[in-house]
């Protein structure tokens, strides 16, 4: 295993008897090794033979997904009951269906037959519902243009047009702009009347002949026309007839969408397990477009990890009874070469903190490795709270055995964040923080119970943040360097003897003599002798024309960029400084909070605040009026057995609080200024990333499996 570098990769090429090229597709499908690419990429091979073309069976495919996508969009509509916080937390996971290998036409037949039987009926029960819908949206709309007319006192059946008037009922907030233009009209009849919800109720009615005149005036005079020519009766008596359709409307609804939740249930799982088959054939057959052709074979192109060259090969000649070849080569393109990386069990969740920066290229080093261990150890220093770091483990643990189960992204997560949350266990017991530093006036945890732990640094007494520093400037200076050394393996491994010069040699030269010169003759720090000054200041010469062969006129930026990349690991003492001053804040706070007293005076005012608003909960049944209410009975009520019970619950209020928005944000901080020293203090010396991820064809399976001794 090779951790510095990605996966040998081979790029290969696959020639089979066209014959067989349905098999040995199938065979490489099921064996998720090799990348199958377009025979565009390789030139040569292009030009030798001709391009393939759509599959003739992919259609089918794309006909069949669309109708099962067609009852899969009735289930996913369904509304059905939120889930909890336990199921949000620990979501059940998916049971796979055992499948036996079929062929494209049995599936299909399978479809077919499940789609003329459960899916008719979910069809049936889907259009009704829409009707009922529909039909009940209609009376809804209908009952709210009734209670706008309800003032009137006159037989809606009468609205509308006959055979010699026309009558409309609208609702309008200026009558006398309606009246006016009306009078235009030869014959009209115009009835008034105020709406108890603001408003007016205007009737208006003319000649048959000017129905097209008296709608233009109604348009132009703001009226809001309302539907109610096919009612009958009275608006009251009309909107007791609406209410007993909606009823039964909602009834029926109802009844309906319980109809279609039993048929999700049963049936749901039937259909998501011949839709990912189906997706299986289909993503099968689409590569064929990208194959190359002649009379009688076909030609793939593709990528496959070097250790499994000799398997590839034995499965297309086992699969095209040796009517195959395989040939394979070291990529020439690197830009185009896949990467896969290849990191112990332990470092592989850690992949996921590099590919959120960039996957590295083929022939770059994979930092993989290196930043694993560094991210868990700046993050425990930063952090540096032992109780913090229990949180952190006990949330990843949530993490790891909830939606971890199911999400691979979340559980490489949840990994991480549990080696993160022991780094800092371990940092807190080193620095003595338990909630907090522990002061003689205000304890943390451990002090609270008479516990005096050693600890081997206190971030906020003495020497305690100069020492923090003085560590965060070291371990800067060394993983910096570790991020040459990293640029030097990578230069000598594309054989760029020149960067290593210029690169490498350049800062190792410049660091030494630099830090002789500066602490002795600028800053007296110590007293070399004259060799030692005359050496120092000629590798520091020799450093510094190498460094501006390369930069040129950029040399002052890249001295002053590798000493802002020094001193931006100081960020480690300043994370620690905020988490250890914070929590001591959250402890003082608490402390007077609980230190605080209050006559029984007040007690009672703030009983009968929350009487107050207890009374209101049972007047507006507000949930917020039921909890504050409650919460100040209870203090009043403490207050009155004695003052300090209320001032001792307020003070775990602080306290528990507190420390748990301090956590949140400090961890938040620790995690992003842990991955920033990482890309761009550390990167920036040898790693650019870009690299294209080896995605091999397979099939993606969640709700079925094949078992073993299966074909």
């Amino acid at each position: 295993m090779n951790i510095l570098f990605p996966k040998r990769m081979k790029d290969i090429t696959i020639i089979v008897h066209e014959t067989h090229i349905d098999d040995v597709v199938e065979a490489l499908h099921s064996l998720g090794e090799v990348q199958i690419s377009s025979i565009d990429r390789d030139g040569d091979v292009k030009n030798r033979v001709g391009s393939s073309t759509v599959h003739q069976r992919l259609s089918d495919c794309t006909e069949y997904e669309m109708k099962l996508s067609t009852v899969q969009d009735i289930f996913d509509g369904i509304k059905e009951e939120e889930p909890g916080i336990k199921e949000m937390l620990f979501p059940p996971e998916v049971e796979r269906v055992p499948r036996d290998e079929i062929d494209l036409d049995e599936l299909l037949e399978e479809i077919d037959e499940k789609l003329d039987t459960v899916g008719e009926e979910i069809l049936a029960v889907s259009s009704s519902l829409n009707k009922r819908e529909e039909k009940l949206s209609e009376m809804l709309s209908l009952k709210r243009d009734v209670h706008q007319a309800i003032e009137l006192d006159m037989d809606l059946s009468n609205i509308g047009e006959s055979a010699y008037t026309v009558y409309r009922v609208g609702r309008t907030s200026e009558p006398y702009k309606l009246k006016k233009s009306l009078s235009e009209l030869k014959t009209s009849h115009l009835v008034i009347k105020p709406a108890k919800d603001g408003g007016y109720v205007v009737i208006a009615g003319a000649y048959i002949r000017d129905r097209k005149k008296l709608d233009m005036i109604l348009r132009e005079a703001d009226v809001d026309v309302l539907d109610l020519d096919k009612l009958r009766g009275t608006p009251k008596q009309a909107l007791k007839k609406l209410d007993e359709k909606i009823n039964v409307l909602k009834e029926e609804k109802e009844g309906l969408e319980s109809s279609l939740i039993d048929l999700k249930q049963k049936h749901s799982m039937e259909f998501l397990v011949l839709k990912e088959e189906l997706n299986i054939f289909r993503d099968r057959l689409e590569v064929y477009q990208g194959f190359g052709r002649t009379d009688t074979t076909s030609v793939i192109k593709g990528w496959t990890t070097e250790d499994m060259v000799e398997t590839v090969e034995g499965v297309v000649k086992k699969h095209s009874d040796d009517c195959g070849v395989l040939i394979h080569e070291e990529p020439e393109d690197l830009d185009e070469t896949p990467v896969d990386l290849e990191n112990p069990k332990p470092l592989r969740p850690f992949e996921l903190l590099t590919r959120m920066f960039a996957p590295p290229r083929y022939d770059e080093v994979d930092p993989t490795f290196v930043i694993a261990p560094a991210f868990v150890i700046f993050f425990g220093l930063m952090l540096g709270d032992a109780v913090y770091g229990l949180l952190i483990v006990a949330v990843s643990l949530v993490l790891y055995y909830g939606i971890g189960r199911i999400e691979k992204g979340t559980r490489d997560f949840s990994l991480i964040l549990l080696a993160a949350g022991i780094s800092t266990f371990v940092f807190g017991i080193l620095q003595g923080g338990y909630l907090g530093p522990n002061r003689d006036e205000y304890l943390n945890l451990l002090g609270r119970f008479g516990l005096e732990p050693p600890l081997l640094l206190d971030t906020l007494e003495g020497d305690g943040p100069l020492v923090l520093l003085i560590i965060s400037l070291i371990i800067g200076l060394a993983y910096i360097n570790l991020g040459l050394i990293l640029s030097l393996v990578q230069n000598i491994r594309r054989k760029n003897y020149r960067n290593v010069l210029l690169e490498n040699v350049s800062w190792w030269l410049l660091q030494p003599g630099g830090f002789i010169l500066l602490s002795g003759k600028l800053f007296g720090w110590y007293d070399f002798s004259g060799t030692v000054y005359l050496f120092a200041a000629l590798i520091t010469a020799v450093g510094l024309i190498l460094l501006v062969a390369r930069a040129r006129g950029l040399s002052f930026f890249e001295l002053t960029g590798f000493l802002g990349d020094f001193l931006s690991f100081a960020r480690i003492l300043a994370l620690g400084l905020a988490t250890a001053g914070i929590a001591l804040t959250v402890n003082v706070l608490a402390y007077l909070v609980a230190d605080a007293s209050m006559g029984t005076t007040m007690m009672a005012v703030i009983a009968g605040l929350g009487a107050v608003l207890m009374v209101r909960w049972l007047m507006t049944k507000d949930t917020m009026m039921l909890g504050g209410g409650s919460a100040l009975l209870i203090i009043g009520g403490l207050g009155f057995i004695d003052p300090m019970y209320p001032f001792f619950i307020l003070s775990l209020v602080v306290l528990v609080g507190g420390h748990l928005i301090n956590a949140s944000l400090q961890a938040l901080g620790s995690f992003v200024h842990s991955l920033r020293l990482q890309y761009v203090e550390f990167f920036g010396y040898f790693y650019e990333g870009g690299g294209k991820e080896f995605k091999p064809f397979r099939p993606e399976r969640k709700y079925t499996s094949r078992e073993e001794g299966m074909k």
